[in-house]
């Protein structure tokens, strides 16, 4: 689904728009020229959706050559092989990321606990994926028409990061799990999700300019994106803690 000029949401679970496997995040497509980058792969439950999406919209997926990661989450780091194993593209990813994905570190990434309270299907396997290229905080990387900066964003999860997508018409923040429409967060009982981590990356995201986010589940922003960094602020301002979407 195009939602802007050279941008595709090509994935997305039951915490959006139901388009694929009810588990998987948000999926954004950005056309580079002669290549294609993806943000997020979803859980890998959905990747034939996915892929059959881009075809859908005229995309061809042997020119998805590029995957960035915001963090490792089943639902946004656990589809990575099946994409890899499927298109033989490079991913992206912070260090801490980066670890837990090349191996499939279920344990890392709250995995069994999830299972367990029936978020995830009992027999859902995290599958293990090579990381091509590990970030570090503030690279910029350029991909065709695209800058992609890498910015650690940690509080969601440890291993969080946003990237900041400048195409020449406009620049897109994509939030992950860090922030969502209307300045809202995720807090979860999860032995990494902490609220001051939180606090101190949206702050930081407040340092950037950008006109569109796209956060990985619910709505997105295709203009005036930063007001929702904003409304964040404006509680943290007074000691507050912005309120979750769960």
């Amino acid at each position: 689904m195009q939602i802007d000029p050279g941008v595709y949401l090509v994935g997305s679970g039951q915490f959006g728009f139901d388009m694929t496997d009810p588990f998987d995040c948000h999926v954004y497509l950005f056309d580079a020229g002669e290549t294609y980058v993806v943000f997020d792969a979803g859980t890998g439950m959905g990747t034939d959706q996915i892929l059959e999406i881009c075809r859908r919209d005229g995309l061809d997926p042997a020119q998805i050559d590029h995957l960035f990661l915001t963090h490792a989450h089943s639902d946004h780091g656990g589809g990575a092989a099946h994409l890899y194993q499927r298109l033989g593209l490079t991913v992206y990813a912070g260090p801490d990321t980066a670890k837990i994905v090349s191996v499939g570190d279920e344990a890392a990434v709250s995995l069994p606990a999830a299972k367990a309270s029936g978020v995830y299907p009992s027999d859902y396997a995290y599958q293990p994926c090579p990381v091509g290229h590990i970030l570090t905080g503030g690279e910029v990387v350029q991909i065709g028409s695209l800058q992609v900066e890498a910015i650690p964003t940690p509080g969601h999860s440890h291993d969080h990061y946003c990237y900041l997508v400048a195409t020449p018409e406009k620049r897109y923040l994509i939030g992950g799990d860090a922030i969502f429409f209307g300045g809202k967060i995720i807090l979860q009982n999860t032995y990494d999700c902490s609220v001051p981590d939180t606090i101190a990356s949206i702050q930081r995201l407040a340092g950037y300019s950008f006109e569109a986010l796209l956060s990985a589940h619910l709505n997105f922003s295709l203009n005036h994106g930063q007001r929702h960094i904003e409304a964040a602020c404006a509680i943290i301002d007074q000691l507050g803690c912005p309120p979750s979407i769960i």
